[in-house]
């Protein structure tokens, strides 16, 4: 082996680093972004859930049961609500994990041996639902231990929207919102900048295309094979993974093809931006994958993650569509019952296709 032309190689490729500023960054930041996502957004524990009481009760035993759930870092109570219809209905929109329900003799009971409280839990997270019945259970047993009352404290949990408690029922909407990130932004981040590797555009400025008209035709193809993608992974989580579509199929479909556009502009962007397919790719990958995996709730509840993070969170895009996606299939909500989470995909939409037109004419790419 001839040392001297590997130290020419070696030479020749740290100079093209070098010339490549942004892939050298790339590959030195992603390391440190990997490490901090990772560390910070997996936790397999829960705390501050947020707990709804309905405390019928209105006792000293009660509101001592309450304190001690208040206590405990696992939880965070919220008080308010009058009847179990309202409990139901803050289940169903996501305000709250889980609702803690005291009946009228729990005292009564409690003097008896005999007491029981409820516990309604929101299924469409299995494993998030799983954790706060134990930790709640843990609250229980520590109670009744400290006290001596036990075994007079049970737990009675009752599951909505999963009833069985099967995580694959949670987890395939999620995977239909991590698929077309990935396809979307991935396949249309090569796009632009493949025509500007291989010259393309030069000859494109010299047809009688619009503005409109090149970035539509640009993306148009891959619009239709992410709704194909989503037509195929619709059909198997509800014939292959027995995932039932309790909302409406039309709302599914709208509020996907909003989420597809989403993802496609950002392709864009970054394309055009990156200026070839490499660093284009790479960038995309980075930028949809991840955060759709790890920032999106798709399998780490976002109230777990650190409050940073968790503000972090608005700017993924998979955040809202994941949410959208299970109150669609497992809640039977239609987007537009759901504003505080369609608005702001709508609003991402209208930014960056603003942000991407902008980009391309600055740069000269639009004919």
């Amino acid at each position: 082996m001839n040392f001297q032309h590997v130290r020419a190689m070696a030479r020749k490729e740290w100079w093209h680093l070098l010339r490549d500023p942004r892939s050298l960054a790339l590959m030195l930041l992603m390391p440190t972004m990997l490490l901090f996502l990772f560390g910070y957004a997996i936790r397999l524990d829960i705390s501050d859930a947020p707990i709804a009481v309905l405390d019928e009760s209105h006792s000293a035993a009660s509101r001592t049961l309450q304190a001690r759930f208040d206590a405990s870092h696992a939880f965070t109570l919220r008080h308010g609500y009058a009847s179990r219809r309202e409990l139901r209905e803050a289940l169903q929109r996501g305000e709250v994990w889980g609702a803690l329900v005291i009946p009228p003799d729990y005292a009564r009971r409690l003097q008896q041996g005999q007491a029981r409280v409820q516990l309604l839990l929101d299924g469409v997270d299995a494993n998030t639902a799983r954790l706060v019945q134990n930790y709640a259970l843990l609250v229980l047993d520590n109670l009744a231990r400290e006290t001596g009352q036990s075994p007079a404290l049970a737990l009675q949990d009752r599951v909505y929207y999963n009833e069985t408690r099967e995580s694959r029922l949670a987890i395939v909407p999620g995977v239909i919102a991590l698929v077309m990130a990935v396809i979307g932004a991935l396949m249309t981040s090569l796009t632009i900048a493949r025509e500007m590797e291989l010259g393309n555009l030069v000859m494109l400025r010299t047809t009688p295309l619009t503005h409109g008209e090149f970035l539509i035709g640009k993306l148009a193809p891959y619009f239709v094979l992410g709704m194909v993608d989503l037509a195929v992974a619709t059909g198997a989580a509800i014939w292959v993974f027995d995932v039932p579509l309790r909302g409406s199929l039309v709302g599914l479909v709208g509020i996907s093809a909003v989420f597809l556009l989403v993802v496609m502009l950002q392709g864009a962007l970054i394309s055009i931006l990156a200026g070839n397919q490499l660093l284009a790719s790479q960038v995309a990958l980075v930028q949809t994958f991840l955060p759709a995996f790890l920032l999106s709730g798709f399998v780490f509840a976002i109230e777990n993650m650190p409050v940073v993070l968790q503000y972090v969170t608005y700017l993924v895009p998979a955040r809202f569509y994941v949410s959208l996606s299970k109150a669609i299939f497992l809640k039977g909500l239609a987007p537009w019952m759901l504003w505080s989470v369609t608005g702001p995909l709508l609003l991402m939409l209208a930014v960056l296709a603003a942000l991407t037109w902008r980009r391309a004419r600055r740069l000269g790419l639009l004919p």
